[in-house]
């Protein structure tokens, strides 16, 4: 019977749903699946990442766009930078590249006749390709003349034609931007726009000042593939045509480095085409940069990419929530063109959107001593029931509490492809004084939380004196996803991509690939549905460990049964997202098993709570059609599989999160056994397929729990949790 349920066809659940119960906010409509070999290759991830820029791909006029996401994110009050900035307001900030870039575009035209052309290629000496020297490459910067440049049109048969003409400019307007940024007297600057980079330094030694300066160059980086961090478990094989990357400053003549490219160092990844178009193929290369980019450096919020052709130039803007992107056209508005490029190449850490309240953020290169330490502030704050913009923890006389994270030893990532909560668990050491030897180990909780939900520290606030619970030591929101509603009703959003062909007419806009893999853009009728998410950080007072690195039957046993005294002892609160990432081991004999992610849960079931479900002012028919499962397959409960794919409403109850513990355990006992019918099984569990899940969990609990004719269970293991099932 088994079998023959392993080798049926799955069902598929119908095309419009209402299932599971009402949720705040935009809980995720669809459950997640866990990484295997199969799910992680480029045609499945693809598939993910259209599905999600579907309806979060935004185009967004170009002055808005320079304005609301190239300068203003860098005016946010509630984050501190602690360097030598230039003290600039956004607005001024603005004005200074608006300038410079016109002047820019003056010394292009005049080429050798400028003395500002002059001037600047004497400081080029960072090489844009280790097979040309720098002499090469000032010879072949691309002049202005007659309303183009020249050496992006002029014997151009292939993008690789593109390649070093578009490096060498962009590297000229970078040192353009850093000689003429702010000028002192005698022709001689007062401020390096490097200085904005200084090379990491040890936070356990805080006299120590920095050696040098980083310095960030384009480079070529085509045919070489990038590498990433031990940290990193999904390591998809990608090569940016162009990237900007983060060096140390050059002493003398530079060379190439022979360590091969790493993601920790790529500020900007660059997709050249020859010709202009937006398929489903150059936004999902470009969606794979910025998902790298997310995977790799885990104290970055936000990040720019580039596509560009001989002639247009789209600069996009990704964070958790969704992806705006912004088209400018080379020739015609060349000013426009430098001053994005100027800016990409002289921004500061922040305005590249990475994150103050770690050491060295955005600073520590794949070259650096893998044992410098990362020291990370949280700055404690009274949970609120939303996470309102009130309840940020910047108050001053707040002692910040430090942890030394434990990088390279992550207790749990999400697997998220664009717009997710991309969870993040790891292990910290407190810091006390200048010393993290003899600190207490805690547990870091970081995810960008649905600003409509009930905040998740309330819910750890409430069940502190539950046991087998986590207990929160400290808790703050840091950041918020841009709000989209400033930019409609400024008139900056155009319009909406999509790919499919829906009900509304295409806008005559842009130079468009004309096959069925198009992304068309479509006007936006009325102002886009509000969806902000907010960084959150929540510090766990219990010692905890991944469940993988259970070591015996006996102890996940005793684990599991202080799982479920934590689930049931909630009071009322469904967890509604049970996984292996969710359910902690104690660490070295010390506090029991426990649960954490209360990220997705729903306090419903506790009498009086019902106004819980809706933020203040939040449309209640929006949160009315927020009725759907959520999980994280194939952890979830099989009656709720069952009523998606019967597309029938079905509440969560508690006794389903107890099912989902059973499966989590399911899944650590069957990773290690040989059997084909486990393999297959396996298979099917981890599959993105919620007919297959469902099929294969119910062929798994009749094996698991059935007795066969002469009292055995028909799933016989052999690994070390052979007597898991008595």
């Amino acid at each position: 019977m088994a079998n023959l349920l392993l080798n049926a066809a799955p069902r598929t659940p119908p095309a419009a749903l209402a299932y599971g119960h009402p949720a705040t906010g935009d809980t995720p409509s669809q459950p997640v699946a866990l990484p295997t070999e199969d799910n992680i290759k480029a045609p499945e991830v693809d598939r993910q990442i259209l599905s999600e820029l579907q309806g979060n791909l935004f185009l967004v006029e170009t002055d808005a766009f320079i304005r609301n996401f190239m300068y203003e994110r860098a005016d946010d009050p509630n984050a501190v930078y602690e360097g030598p900035v230039i003290s600039l307001s956004s607005s001024e900030r603005r004005t200074r590249d608006e300038k410079l870039a016109k002047e820019c575009l003056e010394a292009l035209k005049g080429r050798n006749e400028s003395q500002a052309f002059k001037e600047v290629v004497k400081t080029i000496n960072i090489a844009t390709d280790e097979k040309r020297p720098v002499t090469d490459i000032v010879a072949t910067i691309s002049p202005y003349l007659s309303n183009k440049f020249i050496k992006l049109t002029q014997d151009i048969n292939s993008e690789w034609d593109l390649y070093n003409p578009l490096a060498d400019l962009f590297s000229f307007i970078g040192h353009f931007f850093r000689y003429y940024f702010n000028p002192g007297t005698a022709g001689k600057w007062t401020h390096d726009i490097d200085n904005d980079w200084p090379c990491a330094t040890n936070p356990r030694k805080p006299s120590e000042t920095p050696s040098t300066f980083l310095r960030r160059r384009f480079v070529v980086t085509r045919n070489k593939t990038f590498d990433f961090s031990d940290h990193v478990q999904e390591r998809p094989a990608l090569q940016p045509n162009l990237s900007l990357i983060l060096c140390e400053k050059p002493q003398g003549a530079w060379s190439e480095p022979k360590n091969p490219p790493h993601w920790k160092d790529v500020k900007v990844p660059i997709e050249v085409k020859l010709s202009d178009g937006f398929d489903a193929d150059r936004v999902c290369q470009m969606a794979r940069y910025a998902r790298a980019i997310r995977l790799e450096q885990f104290d970055r919020n936000f990040t720019f990419s580039l596509l560009i052709s001989k002639s247009k130039c789209r600069v996009f803007h990704w964070d958790a929530s969704r992806c705006h992107v912004s088209e400018v056209d080379i020739h015609d508005n060349p000013a426009v063109f430098i001053q994005i490029i100027g800016r990409l190449a002289s921004m500061d850490p922040q305005s590249m959107g990475y994150d103050p309240r770690f050491s060295n953020s955005g600073r520590i290169l794949s070259t650096d001593n893998p044992a410098m330490p990362t020291w990370l502030e949280v700055i404690p704050a009274q949970p609120t029931k939303f996470q309102e913009p009130s309840s940020r923890a910047w108050n001053e006389g707040k002692e910040p509490l430090v942890l030394e994270l434990l990088i390279e030893r992550p207790i749990y990532q999400a697997r998220g492809f664009l717009f997710s909560r991309f969870t993040r668990v790891r292990e910290g050491r407190e810091v006390v004084g200048a010393d993290s030897q003899d600190g207490e180990l805690r547990v870091l909780k970081q995810n960008w939380a649905d600003a409509d939900r009930v905040n998740e520290a309330l819910l750890y606030e409430e069940v502190k004196d539950v046991p087998n619970a986590a207990r929160l030591t400290s808790y703050e929101n840091i950041s918020r996803t841009i709000d989209i509603h400033s930019l409609w009703n400024d008139g900056g959003i155009l319009g909406i991509y999509r790919k499919d062909g829906a009900r509304q007419q295409p806008l005559p806009q842009l130079d468009m690939t004309q096959d069925e893999m198009a992304f068309h853009l479509y006007p936006c009728e009325e102002s886009p549905r509000a969806f902000s998410r907010v960084l959150v950080r929540m510090v766990i007072q219990q010692k905890g460990r991944p469940i993988l690195t259970v070591q015996s039957s006996r102890e996940l046993v005793e684990a599991t049964k202080q799982w479920v005294i934590g689930i049931r002892g909630v009071n009322g609160i469904t967890h509604r997202d049970v996984s292996n990432g969710s359910l902690l081991l104690d660490h070295d004999s010390g506090p029991p098993a426990f649960n954490i992610n209360l990220g997705l849960a729903d306090r419903s079931a506790s009498p009086g709570r019902k106004e819980d479900f809706l933020t203040p002012g939040t449309d209640p028919k929006r949160v009315a059609k927020a009725h759907h499962l959520t999980g994280t397959l194939p952890f979830i409960a099989n009656d709720l599989l069952v009523a998606m794919m019967d597309g029938k409403s079905f509440k969560h109850e508690v006794y389903l999160d107890v099912e989902s513990v059973f499966w989590v355990v399911l899944y650590v006992v069957l990773r290690e056994e040989q059997s084909e019918f486990v393999k297959a099984a396996m298979r099917n569990l981890l599959s993105t397929d919620v007919g297959l899940v469902e099929l294969a969990q119910h062929a798994l609990r009749l094996l698991s729990g059935a007795l066969d004719q002469n009292g055995r269970r028909p799933l016989k293991l052999t690994s070390r949790f052979s007597t898991i099932f008595g």
